[in-house]
């Protein structure tokens, strides 16, 4: 059975992050839980929030296709250190996937050369931190993908 677009943009996104030029020692997860305690830091978490469909042209019945609004977060894990702190850890993360993702808005491949969404905005950015045998802080950036599908087939773009 064939992927959604969803599942397919996702995986471009994971492979984008992970791809050359990603800072030194990240490790990028597909997932939406992993104990800190057991992460490689720094790290990076892929996962989706939200898919909302919306009717193109006004018509709420049997529309031909809908245009999706895709909500995933990146959220990036780094460890502080006595000479850097937590936030200054994170940042060259935060930087990495606000380019990755700005530059690789459309998500082309050799699979969809046109490329599978419309485009990126990028929502707010919360951070967190947990204290413990090390400072290990945490931050989440918030996007939303848009893209199009059939109305009746999630796996076929439009």
């Amino acid at each position: 059975m064939a992927s959604s677009i969803r599942e397919t943009i996702l995986s471009a996104i994971v492979a984008n992050l992970a791809a050359s030029g990603v800072p030194a020692g990240v490790t990028v997860h597909r997932m939406r839980t992993r104990p800190i305690e057991d992460d490689q830091l720094p790290a990076i978490l892929v996962y989706s929030e939200d898919d909302e469909p919306i009717p193109l042209a006004g018509q709420t019945f049997k529309p031909p296709y809908v245009q999706r609004q895709l909500v995933i977060y990146l959220e990036y894990r780094a460890q502080g250190s006595t000479t850097l702190s937590p936030d200054e850890a994170l940042d060259p993360l935060i930087v990495w996937g606000t380019q990755t993702m700005v530059s690789n808005e459309k998500f082309v491949s050799d699979s969809f050369p046109d490329g599978l969404g419309m485009g990126v905005v990028e929502g707010k950015t919360a951070w967190m931190s947990k204290e413990g045998d090390a400072i290990v802080a945490a931050a989440s950036t918030q996007w939303t993908v848009k893209y199009r599908t059939s109305r009746l087939d999630p796996t076929s773009r439009t």
